[in-house]
């Protein structure tokens, strides 16, 4: 009865060992399958992390441009301011006036009329020659 099994020793042998290289490569797959599980969701984590940082430099971007901007006007703005002070220097300088109101009157004069139009400018200097000038009593 049992002859039959013992004649195919080896069949069994070889079946035991064909089951347990099938759990082993099944174990196997299974850590696999976690590892790629993992994988993937730091894949996505890690694309989420990019996607923000490229938003986040573009706004830097735009906010840096501003700023340069910014820094390109001031310095205009500081380079017209010495452009006025070099011409009240040299209008002082060249001027043979004594009377430091009319001196002063004469320079913020035409300082506004460098600085504002045709119309604003006639009213502006009218009133500041009348307002700044010191007459003295006769």
């Amino acid at each position: 009865m049992f002859d039959f099994l013992l004649g195919d020793k080896k069949l069994y042998i070889a079946l035991v060992l064909m089951s347990i290289l099938t759990g082993y490569l099944y174990l196997r797959l299974d850590s696999t399958k976690s590892r790629l599980e993992k994988s993937q969701s730091d894949l996505a984590l890690a694309l989420e992390i990019n996607k923000n940082n490229q938003e986040k430099i573009q706004e830097l971007t735009q906010r840096h441009n501003l700023e340069l901007k910014a820094l390109n006007e001031s310095y205009i703005q500081k380079n017209q301011i010495k452009e006025r002070i070099n011409y009240v220097k040299e209008y002082i300088y060249k001027s043979n006036e004594n009377n430091l109101t009319k001196l002063f009157n004469n320079v913020i004069d035409r300082l506004w009329d460098n600085a504002t139009s045709n119309k604003q400018n006639t009213n502006s200097k009218s009133e500041n020659s009348k307002r700044a000038t010191n007459h003295k009593p006769p």
